[in-house]
């Protein structure tokens, strides 16, 4: 006769399977125990037959042996405050474990530890990245366009037999204008990308709204459409033969319909700020992380790719200058490379004077004034930054330093709710009022500068110059600053010479 703590247990057991039966008609044993009444099982020997049964048909476990059923009563006579388990027991857990309750409980659980009220999904996770090759082949195999996998040499995409016809020379010029077909059909595959990948799906998630869209894309489908209008033509070309014998009339016609890239190189200013504000946003930076984790993106994030035009619109000399290094004299193509190379120069030269009244804009609407002498009317007046950079004056602060055109201003860099702005430190100092003393190297006489910056050096001070106004009406101060080295010092006071009529070089060294 079995103890009553495990008829008790045997009974709950039994009230558990008549419960699941319906679950499991399929199986012999649950069909067996269907046919039992709930007063049978409060027999111990029917519910020890009936799950030995029911474990040797259903399951293929192992059957229970007689030393089985002497080992429970020898385990029926331990103390009772130990735990004993049942092989009764072991039996069910081990009938219940394979029962199609328990794919069911773990599939609950699981979506159960995902589910949370509180949070909605993110929009990117409505848009299906595209699928991206397996092969394991290069970065270039892995680009959109299946055009880019060009092979790296011209040699290579020619046959060995077409080799033979050029000389060294022809064959190394040939490599210079390949390299710039090859490298513009990559151009136009990430620009394909940024329009694809980006462009469309950001504005379809609503994930930014139409006004922060133009602002971080600007004009990229004009540049796109640039690109391969000019690839079109490299296309034409190598259709007519292996070979490409001029580019420099193609090269020089294009550059004369490039004004929408001064418009773009300009508007990164802004695209910047706005880009990195957005990417704050959670359902944003959850959409760009997806993106630069997948292979197609070759983990490269977005901004660099929509700052990938002007870097391209700054190696187009360098190409055409490496093409012309290995033309002959004597070849018709001179004269139209050198044209497109100084056509390429000034577009530069207008690309940089955009950005930069882009970049002056932008700091004069982040300055903030602590005294309304610090409204300088020359601030407004500005159209471009000469130099900025990080100094520090003889207290060790680091200030942000701005030299335009017509002002030089010092700030101190100060954020809101991520947004960076400068507010200004003393008065600002006018150009025409500006007087600049370099003052060479510490020897040991600069003072409270030299305690606070370069406090034990044995060597004193370095990288110093002064700023101060010549009109002494004014009311302004003398700033004794520090650059970073030398080539910093240097970019300052070259800076300096463009703009300032009185300068001294060198003034004598003065305590501060």
């Amino acid at each position: 006769m079995e103890s009553p703590s495990v008829a008790t247990e045997i009974g709950d057991i039994s009230v558990c399977l008549l419960s699941a039966k319906r679950k499991s008609a399929s199986s012999p044993s649950l069909r067996q125990l269907d046919q039992m009444s709930l007063c049978d099982f409060t027999s111990t020997a029917s519910v020890s037959d009936g799950l030995r049964q029911s474990t040797q048909v259903g399951h293929s476990r192992k059957r229970i042996r007689e030393s089985d059923t002497q080992s429970v009563d020898l385990q029926l006579n331990e103390p009772e405050h130990k735990r004993v388990r049942h092989p009764l027991g072991n039996a069910l857990a081990n009938f219940l474990s394979e029962s199609p309750f328990k794919s069911a409980k773990r599939t609950l659980k699981r979506s159960l530890s995902f589910k949370d009220k509180d949070q909605e999904p993110s929009p990117a996770t409505k848009y299906k990245l595209p699928s991206t090759p397996k092969d394991g082949g290069s970065m270039r195999k892995r680009r959109m366009d299946s055009k880019a996998s060009l092979p790296s040499n011209w040699v290579d995409a020619v046959q060995p037999d077409f080799q033979l016809r050029y000389t060294k020379e022809e064959i190394k010029r040939q490599e210079a204008i390949y390299a710039m077909f090859r490298t513009e059909s990559e151009m136009v595959d990430d620009l394909k990308m940024i329009i694809n990948i980006f462009f469309h799906p950001m504005l379809r998630l609503q994930l930014i709204s139409e006004e922060d869209h133009c602002k971080i894309f600007g004009n990229i489908q004009t540049i796109l459409s640039l690109h391969e209008n000019l690839l079109q033509k490299f296309e034409e070309i190598r259709s007519q033969g292996e070979s490409i014998d001029a580019i420099g009339a193609i090269m020089l016609e294009w550059s004369h319909g490039l004004d929408a890239y001064a418009e773009y190189c300009a508007n990164l200013v802004t695209a910047k700020q706005t880009f990195e504000t957005r990417r704050l946003q959670p359902a944003v930076e959850d959409f760009l992380q997806r993106c630069l984790n997948s292979e197609f993106s070759r983990k490269i994030d977005l901004w660099t790719f929509l700052d990938s035009p002007r870097t391209r619109i700054m190696k187009y000399p360098i190409l055409l200058k490496e093409v012309k290094k290995k033309t002959p004299a004597d070849h018709h193509d001179n004269e139209p490379l050198d044209q497109a190379i100084t056509s390429f120069d000034t577009l530069i030269k207008e690309v940089d004077r955009r950005t930069g009244m882009a970049k002056c804009l932008d700091v004069i609407s982040r300055l903030e004034y602590l005294q309304e002498e610090q409204k300088c009317p020359e601030i407004m007046k500005s159209s471009f930054i000469l130099c900025s950079g990080v100094l520090k004056n003889k207290s060790g602060s680091k200030l942000q330093t701005f030299l335009t055109d017509k002002v030089l201003i010092l700030t101190r860099p100060s954020s809101r709710c991520g947004v960076l702005n400068y507010q200004v430190y003393r008065e600002p100092i006018p150009v025409h009022q500006l007087l600049v003393e370099d003052l060479g190297e510490g020897d040991g006489k600069t003072g409270s500068f030299r305690g606070t910056l370069n406090r034990g050096s044995s060597t004193g001070v370095k990288h110093l110059f002064r700023v101060s106004c010549t009109n002494e009406q004014a009311n302004c101060h003398s700033h004794t600053l520090q650059a970073n080295g030398d080539y910093d010092k240097k970019a300052w006071l070259d800076a300096f010479k463009n703009v300032v009529q009185a300068i001294i070089l060198p003034s004598a060294m003065t305590t501060v």
